[in-house]
């Protein structure tokens, strides 16, 4: 077969007159050589054209991938904090212009991953991420700065009606339980809005306003969002003030212990007290519990705080002559703690009180369940007869139920959170299912919130175990603890039969 290049060589020859004489000359030779060797040129520059493009594409990929790791976040695929500073100040650049910033952060994150392990911390991170993108459409940029924060960005005006839809509808779709390996975890969190209206204000200010309405939505129960105002500047700077000398008021006297009487519902005997911890700051008076104990154990001081109060009110209970219980508040953080079970046991044992008399009432949820380390200091204390205890409501209704998270001993019920949900007219309906519940599966129930006349006989109808609240007057000192027992039977006590008519200035007369 003539190849096209033989063809090509043979007309050249002939063209130059033919012949081997021909051939074998060097204008011959060159003839037939100069073809292949173009050819030759050409197929090398070809060769070489591919792997220079083959190195282009390389070259290309791998700037995209860069870029793409450095504009986002390599665990949820979102933008990152770095394409979060651009875009800000791309938004920003035009006149008047005007954006919304969404700083959400959930509830628990460090929770989930120290007790269930970090894949199901990125489990629920990407689950979050995946139902931000598809809640927010392509409208809105999301993004993660890092930890369990995220950001979603509305650029343009928008009413705060609309921006507080927006938020309903996020917490909704976005806060959900998550699957993961033969379980659910469930998801909560706040969200803090900031909004530039008209620029002139740095992404750094938006973040640190967005974070302050955060914090203000943490506050508040369940999952919720927060405008910033202006107030919260002043909130912030109290706050922080505060947390600079909660240090100090463990170790110079500044915290107190006081102790609410829990009585006997058959009789308004006493049968033991609540302690409860008071704060008394040098600038600002007695701080109110529920300021200092968020930003306790937002820190960590509620360990150190907690351990503080432990002993204290052990110390206090050794030296009453009667063998009243107490109940101790404790948070679930304390319940991380490895060493609080040990710690409970030994302080018992130098007060010499006995490990009965204690009841360690929860501020938890039923999530505590999911913590391996809280379990066990639980099972380590009710070995050792030490009582628990719940008193959130939700917390309650699991530690009703049969399939228990984590082990209870009695269940504490806020009468005052039952007539907020329940209303006046249905609060008696309510507090005797309650109350049935706990009869079938053999749980006593302390009653607390009981504050008034009314409130007092509501309660005796029920017939609950015990009751705790404003009735009883006004919380005693560790001293006046000690002249309430020694002035027991002035008391006014009540016969099963005359349980509508309590003497409630009888009780107060003794307080």
């Amino acid at each position: 077969m003539i190849t096209p290049l033989a063809a090509f060589a043979g007309d050249i020859l002939a063209g130059v007159g033919g012949g081997f004489e021909t051939m074998t000359s060097p204008i011959g030779l060159a003839a037939i050589a100069a073809p292949v060797a173009v050819t030759g040129l050409v197929a090398g520059l070809g060769r070489r054209h591919d792997r220079l493009a083959r190195l282009f594409k390389r070259q290309q990929d791998k700037t995209k991938r860069l870029r793409k790791a450095a504009y986002h976040d390599s665990l949820t695929g979102l933008r990152n904090r770095r394409a979060l500073t651009d875009d800000v100040a791309r938004a920003l650049a035009g006149e008047n212009a005007s954006l919304t910033l969404l700083l959400f952060d959930l509830d628990r994150f460090k929770f989930i991953n120290d007790t269930m392990g970090h894949a199901a911390g990125d489990a629920v991170l990407r689950a979050l991420a995946e139902r931000l993108k598809a809640s927010c459409g392509a409208d809105r940029l999301i993004y993660r700065l890092g930890g369990d924060e995220f950001v979603v960005l509305w650029e343009g005006s928008c009413a705060q009606d609309t921006m507080a839809q927006f938020c309903d509808e996020l917490i909704a779709r976005v806060f959900r339980p998550v699957s993961h390996g033969d379980g659910a975890i469930d998801t909560s969190g706040s969200i803090g809005i900031a909004v530039s209206e008209g620029g002139g204000v740095s992404l750094s200010e938006l973040l640190r306003r967005a974070d302050l309405a955060l914090y203000r939505s943490k506050t508040k129960p369940g999952s919720s969002y927060s405008f910033f105002t202006e107030d919260m500047d002043s909130d912030h700077r109290l706050r922080r003030e505060l947390e600079a000398t909660m240090r100090d008021g463990i170790a110079n006297g500044g915290f107190e212990v006081d102790y609410m009487p829990v009585v006997t519902a058959q009789t308004l005997t006493p049968s033991g007290f609540k302690a409860r911890l008071r704060w008394n700051h040098p600038d600002y008076g007695n701080v109110a519990h529920d300021v200092f104990m968020p930003m306790a154990e937002g820190s960590g001081l509620i360990v150190l705080i907690g351990k503080w109060m432990l002993g204290r009110v052990l110390e206090d209970a050794s030296t009453w002559h009667h063998q009243a219980e107490i109940t101790l508040p404790v948070s679930s953080i304390q319940l991380q703690d490895p060493g609080y079970g040990e710690l409970v046991l030994k302080a018992l044992a130098e007060a010499g009180i006995a490990a009965n008399r204690l009841v360690l009432d929860i501020r938890a949820n039923s999530t505590l369940g999911d913590c391996p380390v809280a379990l066990r200091n639980l099972e380590t204390l009710r070995a050792a007869r030490v009582q628990i205890a719940v008193s959130e409501l939700a917390a309650s209704v699991a530690g009703l139920s049969m399939a228990r998270p984590y082990p209870v001993d009695r269940v504490r019920l806020d009468l005052g959170r039952i007539k907020a949900i329940a209303g006046e007219k249905r609060t008696a309906q309510m507090l005797n299912l309650f109350l049935q519940l706990a009869a079938t599966v053999g749980t006593p129930v302390t009653l607390t919130g009981v504050d008034t006349e009314n409130d007092l006989q509501a309660a005796c109808a029920a017939e609950p175990a015990e009751l705790q609240g404003g009735f009883t007057g006004a919380p005693l000192s560790a001293d006046q603890t000690r002249q309430f027992f020694t002035s027991m039977d002035g008391i006014t006590r009540l016969s099963p039969g005359n349980r509508n008519t309590p003497d409630r200035h009888g009780l107060r007369a003794v307080c």
